[in-house]
C-alpha cells in the first residue's frame, strides 16, 4: 500500500506527517478564498456562518474532552468547505444547525464504535438533504431566503470559465435551483488549491478517475459536454484531498472504489438524481474499504 500518499497526516486526527505545511497552506487558502468570495456576495449570510462556526468549535471541545486528539486544521477546513459549497438555500440557521449537530454526532459515533471516518462536510450534506426532504414532505419550508447577488454588478457565475458547480445543474434543463458562495469565483480556483498543496504525480489518476466517473454518470442522465463534467470532477477531487478527511494512504482501495462506483453512477444518472450523491456514496464505500481491508 502507498502510505502517506497525500503528504497529509496518516490517521486524519493525529499529526504524523512532517509535511504539515501542505495542510496549513490548504487551510489558509480556504480562509482567503472564503473571505474574497464573501467580499463580492450580498447579502452576507452572517447568522449561518456564526452558528456553524460555534457548533464546530464546540465539537472540537467535545473531541478534546473525550481524548480524540482532534486535528483542528482538518476540522476547521471541513467547516470552510461547508460554507463554500453548500447551496445558500440550505443555509437556513435552523436547518443548518440541526444538520451539523446530527453530522457531528454521527461522525463521533462512527469513529468511537466502528473506526469509520467520513468527511464531516459530506455528512452535513447528507443530513441537510434528509432534513430538507423530510420537512418538505411534512409541509414545512426550512430553506433560506438568501438570494445571492454580486456587489460589483457582475454575474455571480465566473466569467473566466464556462463552469458551474454540481448544485446548479438539475437535469438537462440546467435550471438554477441551487447556488453556493463558491460560485462567485468558480470551482477551478478551488481545485487549483488542491493541485498546489498536494504535490504528487499520482493525483492525476484520481482526477481522471473522477472525470471518468461523472462521464459515466452523464451518459446515464443524458448530458454531454465538458463544463459540468469538469465541475463535478473538480469538486469531488477537492473534497477528497481536504485535510481531516479519511485515511489518505490507500491508492488501491480508492481505485477499487471508483470501479464499483461506475455502474452506480450510471444507475444514479438514469434516476435523474444529482451527481453530488455519487460523491456521498463514494466516501461511504471508501471508508468501509479502508476499515475492512486496512484496519484503519
Amino acid at each position: 500500500m502507498l502510505k502517506n500518499l497525500y503528504v497529509l497526516s496518516e490517521n486524519s486526527w493525529g499529526i504524523k506527517s512532517s509535511e504539515i505545511f501542505a495542510d496549513l497552506f490548504y487551510f489558509l487558502t480556504l480562509i482567503i478564498f472564503l473571505g474574497y468570495s464573501l467580499a463580492f456576495v450580498t447579502p452576507l449570510p452572517i447568522l449561518p456562518i456564526v452558528l456553524a462556526s460555534i457548533l464546530t468549535f464546540l465539537y472540537l471541545g467535545v473531541c478534546i474532552r473525550n481524548k480524540q486528539t482532534p486535528y483542528w486544521i482538518g476540522l476547521i477546513s471541513q467547516l470552510l468547505i461547508i460554507l463554500l459549497i453548500i447551496p445558500t438555500t440550505w443555509l437556513n440557521p435552523i436547518l443548518l444547525s440541526v444538520s451539523m449537530i446530527f453530522a457531528f454526532v454521527a461522525h463521533f459515533f462512527l469513529i468511537q464504535h466502528y473506526s469509520l471516518r467520513f468527511p464531516i462536510s459530506i455528512l452535513v450534506i447528507l443530513f441537510l438533504y434528509i432534513f430538507d426532504s423530510s420537512f418538505s414532505l411534512m409541509g414545512y419550508q426550512l430553506r433560506s431566503e438568501y438570494t445571492l447577488a454580486s456587489s460589483v454588478g457582475l454575474p455571480i457565475e465566473t466569467s473566466l470559465l464556462p463552469i458551474s458547480l454540481p448544485w446548479i445543474s438539475e437535469g438537462i434543463s440546467n435550471s438554477k435551483f441551487f447556488l453556493s458562495i463558491a460560485e462567485s469565483l468558480g470551482i477551478f480556483l478551488l481545485v487549483s488549491v488542491a493541485w498546489v498543496s498536494f504535490r504528487r504525480t499520482i493525483l492525476l489518476s484520481f482526477f481522471l478517475a473522477w472525470f471518468l466517473l461523472f462521464f459515466v454518470w452523464g451518459i446515464g442522465v443524458g448530458l454531454t459536454g465538458y463544463s459540468w463534467n469538469l465541475s463535478y470532477a473538480s469538486l469531488a477531487f477537492f473534497i477528497q484531498l481536504a485535510p481531516g478527511r479519511n485515511f489518505y494512504g490507500s491508492f488501491y482501495v480508492t481505485i477499487v472504489s471508483f470501479l464499483i462506483l461506475l455502474p452506480i453512477a450510471f444507475f444514479v444518472g438514469k434516476l435523474g438524481i444529482s451527481g453530488i450523491w455519487v460523491v456521498v456514496v463514494f466516501f461511504l464505500i471508501e471508508s468501509l474499504f479502508v476499515r475492512v481491508f486496512l484496519g484503519k
